[in-house]
């Protein structure tokens, strides 16, 4: 079995419900916990009410970690015994949390400060990463992919859309396995 799984794919493709069920799968043989991680950070009340459904649909035995950053809190904050298999959902939110707090004025930045956004987002999913490496736990990881679209129109966008584009890629090469989820169907890259 893979260690790290990446799901990658368009919005509303189908790469939640894929990877929660790839999760059920690893936890048949061995009985292992689930420990999902929502990165989703609440910005306005349509936020709240995507939250609180992904929460209603979500197993009630799986623990819920609701952060984008400080993943290397796993060590203290969990007992790595009660899960064999991590789930984050999803890295663009994750990116997007960080990128709220580190440059909040989306009209003054720089390419350095995107950087920055960059690298950070990088060190909290190679810390995590490590962790299940460490621990031999199954980690799914899922994505969104928003490089086939149209160029955005606004230089902030740009940056988020590149800088989403090169995490993937990070993920994508240390990655056992790779999907990408079009219209429901898993196809497999790697």
């Amino acid at each position: 079995m893979s260690n790290i799984l990446l799901i990658t794919g368009g919005g509303r493709s189908g790469k939640s419900e894929y990877a929660e069920k790839q999760v059920a799968i690893d936890r048949l043989p061995k009985n292992n916990g689930v420990l999902y991680i929502a990165t989703a950070t609440r910005t306005d009340e349509e936020m709240e009410e995507r939250i609180a459904r992904h929460r209603a649909e979500r197993p009630k035995e799986w623990l819920t970690w609701e952060r984008h950053n400080h993943l290397s809190d796993i060590e203290t904050e969990f007992n790595k015994n009660d899960f064999g298999t991590i789930l984050l959902d999803c890295v663009g939110n994750l990116l997007m949390g960080i990128l709220f707090e580190k440059i909040p004025d989306s009209e003054s930045f720089t390419s350095g400060d995107f950087q920055l956004v960059e690298e950070s987002a990088i060190s909290e999913l190679d810390s995590l990463c490590a962790f299940a490496d460490k621990y031999d736990k199954r980690l799914v990881i899922v994505t969104n992919e928003i490089g086939l679209g149209l160029v955005p129109e606004t230089r902030y966008s740009r940056y988020y859309r590149d800088a989403l584009g090169r995490i993937n890629k990070h993920l994508a090469k240390i990655a056992d396995k790779v999907i990408f989820m079009v219209s429901g169907i898993p196809v497999e890259l790697k």
